[in-house]
C-alpha cells in the first residue's frame, strides 16, 4: 500500500495527464496541451495523443493529421523525437537547441561534423526538399552523396538532427511505412518571437498544467533544460501554482488543477506506449510511478509499452499484427485481481477499436 499523500499524487497526476480525465479537444490541442510529446516509437506515440481526447480518433485519423502537418516530429525536448504543433516548433527550437548540441557536441566532433561540413549538408538538404518536396531517409543520403557528404555509419541521423535544429528539415508526409522529411519553412509557420525568459515561462506553465505535481528537476530533464532555467521558468508563474512537499520533494500544482480527491473507480487499466508522458515526464519524482525495486521503469529487452494499473507500473504489453487482426501479449509483473483482468480486457479492447482491426489478448504472462 502507499500513503494518502503519494496516492492523491498519483491521482492528481494521472488526471492532469488527461489518461483518466480526457481533453475534450482536437489532435492538435491535446499536442498543444502538452508541448511535446515524446514519439520515439511513431506508431504508439499516436496513440499515445489519441487516448488523451473524449472523442478518441482511430490510427487512420492520427495518420491523416501527421500527415496534413497538424502534428510535426521533430528532435526538439531531449536528443530524441517528439511531437509538436507548427506553431510552437520555432520557439521550442531556439530554447533547447543550444543545450541539445552541447549534449551531442562529442558524437559530431567524432563523426568529423564540423562548421564546414554542416553547411554542406544542410546546403545539400535545402536542394533536395524545396518546393514541396517530402524525402525519405533513402533519397536525402543520396542528395548527400551527390554533394560529396559522406553518410555511412550513424552520420546520415547526426546530419538529419542537425538538420532539424538548424530549421532546415522538418517531418513530411508519410510514404507508404516510410517517414519523410520536408522543408522547415514550407510547414513551420514564424510563430511567437518570445524571448528566452517568456519562453521558459510558457513551456513551464504548460508542462505543470498537464504533468502536475512535479518538481523543478523534473522538468529541467525533460525539456534539457539546466535546473537554473527551469527555476526561473517556474518563478515566472508561481502566482499561479500551489507548491507542497510530498514525499520529500517540492512539487508544484497549477491552482485548480485536478481534484486529487475525486472519487475515482479503481482498479484503472491504462495502456501507455514505450515513452509515454505519464513514464518519461518525471525524472526526481519517476518513483511514484512504480514501487520500489521495479526500476527501471521499462523492460526494453522484452515489452517496452507499460501496463499501468492505478497508475502504477505493473506490466508491459505490445501488439503484434497477423493477418488482419492484432495480438495484445501482456507480461504481468504480478498477478491481477479478477477486476484488474476484467479492467485490461476492457483496456485491450480500446485499443483496439482504435487499430480498426480486431483485437484479442493473449493470455497474460507472469514476469519471472
Amino acid at each position: 500500500m502507499i500513503d494518502e499523500d503519494l496516492s492523491a499524487a498519483i491521482s492528481q497526476r494521472m488526471q492532469n495527464q488527461a489518461l483518466w480525465r480526457p481533453l475534450d479537444d482536437d489532435i492538435s490541442g491535446v499536442v498543444r496541451a502538452f508541448v511535446g510529446t515524446q514519439a520515439q516509437e511513431f506508431h504508439y506515440a499516436l496513440w499515445s495523443v489519441a487516448q488523451r481526447m473524449a472523442d478518441r480518433p482511430d490510427r487512420a485519423a492520427m495518420l491523416e493529421a501527421f500527415d496534413d502537418g497538424l502534428l510535426l516530429r521533430t528532435h526538439v525536448l531531449r536528443p530524441t523525437w517528439h511531437f509538436a504543433v507548427p506553431e510552437d516548433i520555432r520557439w521550442m527550437l531556439r530554447l533547447t537547441a543550444p543545450k541539445l548540441r552541447r549534449m551531442m557536441a562529442s558524437y559530431f566532433r567524432q563523426n568529423g561534423l564540423d562548421a564546414a561540413e554542416i553547411s554542406r549538408s544542410n546546403r545539400a538538404l535545402t536542394a533536395a526538399v524545396k518546393g514541396g518536396q517530402h524525402c525519405s531517409r533513402k533519397e536525402l543520403a543520396k542528395a548527400l552523396e551527390s554533394a560529396g557528404v559522406a553518410t555511412g555509419g550513424i552520420r546520415l541521423g547526426f546530419l538529419l538532427m542537425l538538420a532539424e535544429y538548424d530549421e532546415v528539415l522538418i517531418s513530411g508526409a508519410m510514404q507508404g511505412k516510410q517517414q519523410t522529411y520536408a522543408a522547415f519553412d514550407e510547414r513551420v509557420p514564424p510563430g511567437p518571437d518570445y524571448d528566452e525568459d517568456e519562453a521558459l515561462a510558457e513551456m513551464a506553465r504548460r508542462y505543470v498544467v498537464t504533468r502536475a505535481p512535479v518538481t523543478a528537476k523534473d522538468l529541467a530533464g525533460w525539456a534539457s533544460l539546466t535546473l537554473t532555467q527551469a527555476r526561473r521558468g517556474l518563478a515566472a508563474i508561481e502566482s499561479t501554482c500551489v507548491i507542497s512537499d510530498v514525499d520529500g520533494m517540492t512539487m508544484w500544482t497549477p491552482s485548480g488543477a485536478a481534484d486529487p480527491a475525486r472519487e475515482i473507480n479503481s482498479p484503472i487499466v491504462d495502456l501507455v506506449q514505450p515513452y509515454d508522458e505519464a513514464i518519461m515526464s518525471y525524472f526526481e519524482s519517476r518513483r511514484l510511478l512504480a514501487p520500489a525495486g521495479a526500476l527501471p521503469v521499462l523492460d526494453y529487452s522484452a515489452y517496452g509499452p507499460a501496463v499501468l494499473v492505478d497508475g502504477q507500473l505493473a506490466g508491459h504489453w505490445r501488439h503484434q499484427f497477423s493477418g488482419k487482426g492484432a495480438v495484445i501479449e501482456v507480461q504481468l509483473r504480478r498477478k491481477f485481481t479478477g477486476a484488474e483482468l476484467a479492467e485490461l480486457e476492457t483496456a485491450v479492447a480500446g485499443y483496439g477499436d482504435y487499430l480498426g482491426l480486431p483485437t484479442e489478448m493473449a493470455k497474460p504472462d507472469l514476469l519471472a
